[in-house]
């Protein structure tokens, strides 16, 4: 249900700036009868398996602990991009990948009581892999127009997650609780996945991705300061790990300008 009210207040307040915009913006095309596949797997992905993953990995672990977990998107999507899309790689990402996936493997063997990976980080790598795999397959359509693509996914991933949180027996919250879900949806969904769609265009998806890991420390510092999280050992040792590959990812990418 939560994810079902963030992507669809996403999907409302894009629709609003589409409708007010409409005579001024000279949007690109469309979509296309061809891009309904690339569309719908994307959205199916990126919109409703993954933010139900995320939702299950959050109930395990901690806020920062799943910030700095998501570092694995830009690695999951840089992986994807260059073996199964075939865009060209670049050897200081992949130096960043292998250093955030070490800061990975401090977070998930930071209890000495838990043998293997926890169910709450399986399910946030899995969040991330879904993610990963709706980015490259965005990158498909990013040459349409950005805002309508970006608010066609939100409404139908919204509705599609408030249906399968219907039909498994959940309700909706009070009105103020869903006009706080919109509000963040909009800001954290919408105007992001607009953007992120934007930034594949002009980008790539190895690149995108690897900009993308910037966020995660963002989330893990509001999570220590907002949420009052406590600051473990393992959770620094994995920033600074995990800040080292992001610098490699982007150390690559300086002075590189993609084309529309």
């Amino acid at each position: 249900m939560l994810a079902g009210l963030l992507f669809l207040g996403a999907g409302l307040g894009l629709l609003l700036f589409y409708l007010m915009a409409k005579g001024v913006r000279k949007p690109d095309a469309g979509l296309q009868k061809s891009d309904l596949g690339w569309f719908m797997a994307a959205t199916i992905s990126g919109g409703v398996l993954a933010p139900i993953l995320l939702m299950i990995g959050l109930t395990q672990v901690t806020a920062s602990t799943a910030s700095l977990l998501l570092n694995f998107e830009s690695v999951f999507t840089a992986i994807l991009a260059w073996t199964v899309f075939r865009e060209p790689w670049h050897w200081r990402v992949l130096l960043g990948i292998v250093i955030i996936t070490a800061g990975g493997a401090v977070l998930s063997g930071a209890d000495p009581s838990r043998i293997g990976l926890s169910l709450g980080t399986l399910a946030v790598l899995g969040t991330c892999l879904l993610w990963a795999l709706d980015g490259n397959l965005t990158r498909k359509i990013a040459i349409r127009d950005s805002l309508q693509v970006a608010m066609l996914r939100n409404l139908m991933a919204g509705l599609i997650d408030i249906t399968i949180a219907l039909s498994i027996g959940q309700s909706f919250p009070p009105p103020i609780v869903i006009l706080q879900v919109f509000g963040a949806g909009l800001l954290c969904y919408g105007l992001a996945i607009w953007c992120f769609t934007l930034s594949l265009r002009y980008l790539g998806a190895a690149k995108t991705g690897a900009y993308l890991s910037l966020v995660p420390f963002a989330g893990a510092a509001f999570a220590t300061l907002l949420l009052q999280e406590p600051v473990t050992e393992s959770l620094l040792a994995a920033a600074v790990l995990m800040a080292i590959g992001a610098g490699f990812c982007l150390s690559d990418l300086s002075g590189q300008t993609g084309k529309p």
